[in-house]
């Protein structure tokens, strides 16, 4: 396993796991910076993990993605998709974004997964309407293709049966359900181990990029689960949470 902390941009440590609407501006800046979008988009398993999972850092590429006319595949494996978040990340990045050629748009059509209209986020009136040429939100959300699980028998045997191909796939909070104390430790081995093998069968032909957090405190006995994500993966970043503002400049004087 490498880590290229050196290749993904400082500012990505968890700003958009922020509340409020520095988090969302901070994401936008993130979908539009092409290193970072460089470092998640080579075919290999990729991991960013944290004491809370990247779910926004996640999304904010997976739309980045979509706007540009990428199709790309998302497994929720926490519950932790946020439709809305998504939905006006992709309406502002469409206004920005240059317009996906035909032939992307011809790869990766599909039906937009219940994602909610989504309001201008405080753009002026005569901002709410997209420059002429430009696909609108729902049109580049129509090549995200979501599906969630919630057990991790059910996100093992999602990931099982997903063939490779050249569509980056992105996992949210593996882990989550891996944590679960109702299964047992040895059944939750057994499934990390395969779904494992076949994360690193996709991404032999394609990007995928994973996310996950730490166990929580009743957990710890489930470590070595993170041990081993971390260990099969090719690249991994562990995000840190910024310090507050007022902290920095106090330790500066």
């Amino acid at each position: 396993m490498s880590s290229d902390l050196a290749v993904l941009p400082s500012a990505l440590a968890l700003q958009t796991e922020r509340a409020g609407r520095a988090e969302f501006d901070t994401g936008l800046r993130l979908a539009l910076d092409p290193s970072l979008l460089e470092a998640l988009m080579r075919p290999r398993l990729s991991l960013l993990w944290g004491t809370q999972a990247p779910t926004r850092t996640l999304l904010t590429a997976a739309t980045a993605l979509v706007v540009q006319g990428k199709p790309v595949r998302l497994f929720d494996g926490g519950n932790a998709f946020d439709g809305y978040f998504v939905a006006r990340l992709a309406r502002r990045l469409a206004r920005v974004a240059p317009r996906p050629s035909t032939e992307d748009l011809a790869v990766g059509r599909g039906v937009a997964p219940g994602f909610p209209d989504a309001p201008p986020d405080g753009a002026r009136p005569e901002e709410s309407n997209l420059p002429e040429g430009r696909d609108g939100p729902h049109e580049a959300l129509s090549r995200l293709r979501l599906s969630r699980a919630f057990t991790c028998f059910q996100l093992a045997e999602l990931i099982e049966n997903t063939p490779s191909g050249a569509e980056p796939l992105f996992v949210l909070d593996l882990l989550a359900t891996f944590y679960d104390e109702s299964v047992p430790l040895r059944d939750s081995e057994r499934l990390l181990a395969t779904t494992l093998m076949h994360l690193k069968r996709l991404a032999s032909e394609a990007p995928v990029i994973v996310g996950a957090h730490e166990p929580r405190t009743l957990v710890k006995e489930r470590w070595l689960l993170l041990d081993r994500l971390q260990t099969a993966a090719d690249a991994a970043w562990m995000l840190r949470a910024p310090e507050p503002e007022v902290e920095r400049q106090m330790r500066l004087l």
